[in-house]
């Protein structure tokens, strides 16, 4: 039997005399014990940790029985009406489903999950969650709607929701392109004087919009002379932003111009972005929805791009203020979160609600998987894990015996896994112990 030593440091993970690389485990599990919580992120986690070398880096994935995980999901405030939760109950059950139809990829397929834990699938805060009394309405509309899903020609519907649509949502053609799905179509959200986010404004001097497009590698030379936003009609396909220099003229897709301001402009300019609502809080994001115009405004008005281009450089409207006035927050493809919540307050069922927004899709009690593998980190150099008890750590399926409570870190170093055990586990000569074969 061989040790790894701890680094007291964290600096870099050090194998102890007499271990190679080559005997390192690819997996490590953290199986908590009765009354231990696992932290990581921003989740708490009572069932086991899979920490898992792939790719170039390291994965951590949690497995749970299908209504576990989604009790740990956190999309909307478990305050909110018993219909409205269970609405999102089955779209967030749905949703996994369809994911899982569909099968892994990319990261999913190269670390072994189904599901990620971000908004880019749903987000899941760990089991922990449902052991929180005040989550307690979200568990029972979990355990209520349990196994109901919605079923287009036989199969799982792709049930994309967001925030909140504002005044309607949108077709998802018109947000991703291609050929659209008759669920997923435009439909009026009667969320006005319910949603925090019915309409927003959001200001930014031309030399400064200039400078984000340059990060973004559009460039913009001379200054922003016109910018307005090209729209087909509804259904009809993806909007795009179209900004004209005195270079001519520069078409973006609406969603990578909510892309760019999104990231570069708070990157640049921390202290204007994303801006500042009436009630003098931050909006979350910079341009929240795909639902938005832009104008030009120059200290001399709105200019038509022929007159601005022949004006002196010192009277062009890029000396003024590009505006950006849009309604919702997300994509608004499918279920509106707060629009789930205002037909639920004039007592619409979870029933109806989804019908309202998926095509008239009404919920299906169907056979699902048994146990959904999520993947709660994905191709990171390290993964450092907090126990507030003690656990039981196994390597490759090899139990290592109970640890302590504390920050455990894992590294990857090579094809395996070193741990780096709590500062104060080490001075007491604790840590993992690892045998040199591994069971492969």
């Amino acid at each position: 039997m061989l040790s790894l030593l701890a680094v007291l440091g964290l600096t870099s993970a050090l194998l102890a005399p007499g271990i190679s690389v080559a005997e390192l485990p690819e997996t490590v599990e953290l199986i908590p014990l009765e009354g231990t919580t696992l932290y990581y992120g921003r989740g708490g986690f009572v069932g086991p940790l899979e920490a898992v070398v792939a790719g170039t880096g390291l994965g951590l994935i949690e497995s749970q029985p299908l209504d576990e995980y989604l009790t740990g999901i956190r999309e909307v405030p478990a305050s909110w009406p018993a219909e409205a939760l269970a609405a999102q109950a089955v779209a967030a059950r749905t949703f996994v489903a369809w994911s899982m139809a569909r099968g892994r990829s990319g990261a999913g397929r190269t670390f072994g999950y189904d599901i990620c834990a971000t908004t880019a699938c749903q987000v899941y805060r760990g089991s922990a969650v449902a052991t929180d009394p005040l989550t307690a309405p979200w568990v029972e509309a979990v355990r209520r709607t349990s196994n109901e899903i919605l079923l287009y020609e036989g199969s799982p519907a792709h049930t994309f929701y967001s925030s909140s649509a504002g005044s309607r949502t949108r077709p998802v053609q018109d947000i991703w392109g291609g050929g659209g799905a008759p669920y997923l179509v435009a439909v009026d959200s009667p969320e006005a004087g319910v949603t925090p986010y019915e309409g927003w404004v959001v200001e930014i001097p031309t030399d400064m919009f200039s400078q984000i497009l340059t990060a973004a590698g559009f460039d913009v030379p001379g200054g922003v002379l016109d910018l307005h936003v090209d729209r087909p009609p509804e259904g009809a396909g993806t909007s795009d932003v179209i900004v004209a220099s005195t270079a001519g003229i520069t078409r973006i897709g609406a969603g990578r111009f909510r892309a760019i301001l999104n990231i570069h402009g708070p990157a640049l300019y921390p202290g204007a972005l994303p801006a500042t609502r009436p009630n003098g809080r931050r909006w979350p994001q910079s341009v929240l929805s795909y639902t938005f115009d832009v104008d030009l405004e120059s200290e001399l008005g709105t200019i038509p791009a022929r007159i601005s281009s022949i004006l002196p450089a010192s009277d062009r409207p890029h000396r003024g203020t590009v505006r950006i006035t849009g309604e919702g927050w997300g994509h608004g493809v499918g279920m509106s979160q707060w629009g789930a919540k205002a037909m639920s307050d004039g007592g619409a069922t979870y029933t109806e609600i989804l019908g309202h927004y998926y095509g008239g899709l009404r919920p299906t009690v169907a056979e699902l998987p048994d146990t959904v593998r999520i993947g709660l980190a994905a191709d990171v150099a390290a993964l450092t894990i907090e126990a507030n008890g003690p656990f039981e750590l196994r390597a490759n399926g090899v139990s290592l015996g109970i640890m302590e409570a504390g920050r455990w870190t894992f590294r990857r170093i090579g094809g395996g896994i070193a741990v780096v055990a709590p500062l104060e586990v080490a001075a007491r000569g604790g840590g993992a112990v690892l045998p040199r074969k591994w069971p492969r």
